[in-house]
C-alpha cells in the first residue's frame, strides 16, 4: 500500500543507524583495547623514558578559567572505566591530587576532566605549586572521524614528557584541540540493503573504515592487525537515544565521571537488566563484523603513519 510518511523513524531527533553503528564501534574498540592492557598506570614517582616526570601536572592557561585553576598531564584520555578482566593489572582509580605534599580528595575543591587529562581546582592555586597525581591513561584514542574538526592538531611526541613546556609548541593548544596518537578514527563510508524476509525486515550492510594513525609504522601496523583480526565477530549494540533519554552519560560536561556511569559491558545489557540494548530498530540488538580488510600503511607526514582497516558490518532492521 502506498505510504505518505517515512518508515523507520518516529521523529527527526532520532539517531540514525549509521550514527548508532559508529558510536557502538567506538565503545567496542575502546573497551577491547582496555581489556588488552592498552593503558599506562602512572604512579608517584614516574619518570619519562627521556626524562621529565609523568606524575607531575603543569599549570596551563585556559581562557575559561583563572590561571592556576587548570593543571594538565602529559597525556589526555585518562581511564575512568573499571572492571578490566583480561589485563594483568587494573587501571588506577583517581582519588585525589597532591599539592605541595598535601592530599586533596577529588570533589573537595577540585574535579577531574578525564577526557582532557586535567585536574581543575575550584579556586586557583599558585602556578609555582608542585601538583602530583596517580592516574592511568589510555594508549589508543578512539574517536569518530567526523568529530575531528579541521582545526584540531595531531600532537607529535606526546609521550615525550621531558619536552613538555606549558604554553609552548604543541602544548600551546587547548587540550580538546590536540589529537594524541596512536588513535583510531571510526568512519562509516557506505550502505546497501537487501530484503530479509517477506513482509518486512532488511539487511543493512555498512562499510566502516578504521583510520589507524600513529607516529611510527610499527605501532600503526600492530593496532591495525588487532582490528583486522576481529572479522567474523558479533557484538550487541546499545541504543544511544535510550541512554540520552535517561541522561545516563558516563562523563558530564566537565569530563568528570557521573554517578550513573556505566562501562561497555553494562551498556549492552538487556533493558530488563539495566542496560540499553538496541532493539528499537535493530533485530536482536546485534551487529556482525565480517569481511575485514587491512590496507597498506602510508605516510601522511614525516612522522605520521596511516594504516586503514575496512570492516563490513551487518544489522537486521525490523522497521523497514
Amino acid at each position: 500500500m502506498p505510504t505518505t510518511s517515512f518508515k523507520g523513524y518516529n521523529n527527526i531527533g532520532e539517531s540514525s543507524v549509521t550514527e548508532a553503528i559508529e558510536s557502538n564501534l567506538i565503545e567496542y574498540i575502546n573497551w577491547g583495547f582496555l581489556q588488552l592492557g592498552a593503558f599506562y598506570n602512572i604512579t608517584i614517582p614516574a619518570s619519562g623514558a627521556f626524562g621529565g616526570d609523568r606524575h607531575r601536572l603543569v599549570a596551563v592557561s585556559d581562557p575559561r578559567y583563572t590561571d592556576g585553576q587548570v593543571w594538565e598531564a602529559y597525556r589526555k584520555n585518562w581511564v575512568w572505566e573499571s572492571g578490566v578482566v583480561n589485563s594483568s593489572e587494573q587501571p588506577i582509580a583517581i582519588s585525589g591530587v597532591f599539592v605541595d605534599g598535601s592530599f586533596i580528595p577529588k570533589g573537595s575543591g577540585c574535579h577531574v576532566n578525564y577526557q582532557n587529562g586535567q585536574v581543575i581546582f575550584d579556586t586557583a592555586i599558585s602556578t609555582t605549586s608542585t601538583v602530583q597525581l596517580e592516574y592511568s591513561h589510555k594508549w589508543v584514542s578512539t574517536v569518530a572521524a567526523n568529530n575531528v574538526p579541521w582545526f584540531r592538531k595531531e600532537q607529535l611526541r606526546s609521550f615525550r614528557v621531558d619536552e613538555r613546556v606549558a604554553g609552548s609548541g604543541s602544548w600551546s593548544d587547548l587540550a580538546e584541540n590536540r589529537l594524541q596518537m596512536p588513535m583510531v578514527a571510526v568512519e562509516a563510508v557506505g550502505r546497501d540493503y537487501e530484503g530479509y524476509q517477506l513482509g518486512g525486515h532488511q539487511y543493512a550492510r555498512t562499510d566502516v573504515v578504521l583510520h589507524v594513525i600513529a607516529e611510527d609504522p610499527q605501532t600503526a601496523k600492530r593496532i591495525a592487525s588487532v582490528l583486522a583480526e576481529q572479522s567474523e565477530s558479533t557484538i550487541f549494540m546499545y541504543d544511544p537515544d535510550l541512554m540520552a533519554a535517561q541522561n545516563r552519560y558516563s562523563l558530564d560536561y566537565r569530563g568528570e565521571i557521573t554517578p550513573s556511569a556505566v562501562c561497555y559491558p553494562d551498556l549492552i545489557r538487556p533493558v530488563a537488566s539495566g542496560g540499553f540494548r538496541y532493539i528499537s530498530k535493530v533485530a536482536n540488538g546485534k551487529l556482525r563484523i565480517y569481511n575485514s580488510i587491512g590496507q597498506e600503511t602510508d605516510r601522511l607526514h614525516e612522522n605520521i603513519y596511516h594504516s586503514p582497516v575496512r570492516w563490513s558490518t551487518e544489522v537486521i532492521l525490523h522497521q523497514i
